[in-house]
């Protein structure tokens, strides 16, 4: 493809019949990529997806030929990208499962070829002793069996000092690799942009929190908000602007709730908010504070010498987990909660509970 893309960059002569012939093709390519990728969940065919998606939003409306190659060129540079970093990421993986192998073997190694040695040294000891059987002076065999009994003190102690030796050394190795490993972990549950949990991460901490809410007996609610008119503001910005304010966004999440509230990037312009051990109604108060602080605040930003300034809100849509809720369906009332904020005006707080519904078919 990216051939492609270089001789069309070179004809002068191909216009509007040529980009209204690839646009609708490179729109289909994008579309199986999609499909194709369905089913993967780590953070990187996440954030693939998401762009790629972008890409098909921009090439489904009328573009002048040169739009048109760059936003293809930028499909090319995004799965260029992914390709890069998984073949990264799967090199770091093989690297770490080598280390534990070469840790293994080593172990092995020492236990068996250490054990062999000692057994060795016992040997020629035991046939040492055998032969003083052969001793009639009895100062010489009392002299004889202390040096011998030493000997075997000595082995038996050198022995322990290898193993512990060894031990610490192998453990110190284990402990690299693991931290290794919980490191990398934790970096794949970050959002590279705005440095809070993904929707993996997202995820993951809300089946736990469900299940440590439900033990407890005590209340979970879940926020979902939205940047209100964010393709208004890539349009008019540019998505580097566009860029820092989902930073902005999530920095002024994390300073306006507690720190035992866990804020995360849902996906595109949306982020999620557990709260634990709080209820609708503390909630709903604590969320119209966020978003009225949110609203009177702006992003500056330097355009080339011209100061310019950006203001933005967002809604927000809050549900509380119920005995009957599972994970999901907290998530989708809360969801369902941000919808109505957005057709209702935006820049509001909208709570959902249960249906009455609902409710009587989780009981029957």
């Amino acid at each position: 493809m990216q051939d492609l893309i270089e001789l069309e960059l070179r004809r002068p002569d191909a216009q509007d019949a040529d980009a209204g012939y690839w646009s609708p093709f490179v729109q289909n390519l994008l579309r199986v990529i999609c499909v194709v990728t369905a089913d993967a969940t780590s953070p990187e065919i996440n954030r693939l997806r998401a762009r790629l998606v972008e890409h098909r939003r921009q090439l489904s409306h009328p573009l002048h030929p040169q739009e048109a190659r760059s936003v293809t060129a930028a499909c090319v540079r995004d799965c260029e990208h992914y390709l890069q970093q998984t073949r990264h990421d799967h090199s770091a993986r093989e690297a770490e499962l080598a280390d534990l192998v070469a840790i293994l073997r080593e172990a092995a190694a020492r236990l068996v070829g250490d054990s062999v040695d000692f057994h060795a040294t016992l040997l020629k000891g035991a046939t040492r002793l055998h032969a003083l059987r052969e001793l009639d002076d009895i100062r010489e065999l009392k002299r004889q069996l202390t040096d011998e009994v030493a000997s075997l003190e000595q082995a038996v102690a050198d022995k322990r000092k290898r193993d512990e030796d060894a031990i610490a050394a192998l453990s110190e190795r284990i402990d690299t690799l693991q931290s290794d490993l919980e490191r990398a972990e934790a970096q794949a549950s970050i959002d590279p942009l705005t440095k809070v949990a993904n929707r993996g991460g997202f995820d993951r901490v809300l089946t736990r929190t469900v299940a440590t809410a439900r033990a407890n007996g005590v209340a979970l609610s879940l926020a979902m908000l939205d940047v209100d008119h964010f393709k208004q503001v890539n349009d008019t910005h540019g998505h580097q602007v566009g860029d820092r304010v989902l930073l902005c966004t999530a920095e002024w999440l994390r300073g306006a709730v507690r720190h035992t509230d866990f804020v995360a990037r849902y996906g595109g312009e949306e982020f999620a908010v557990l709260l634990y051990d709080a209820d609708l109604a503390q909630a709903e108060t604590r969320f119209q504070r966020v978003i009225e602080s949110i609203a009177g605040r702006s992003y500056e930003y330097d355009d080339h010498g011209t100061p310019r300034v950006v203001r933005f809100t967002v809604s927000c849509g809050l549900a509380e987990l119920t005995s009957q809720d599972s994970d999901q369906d907290l998530v989708q009332r809360a969801d369902q909660a941000l919808y109505d904020a957005k057709r209702k005006g935006r820049n509001r707080v909208v709570c959902r509970r249960p249906s009455r519904l609902g409710r009587l078919l989780h009981l029957s």
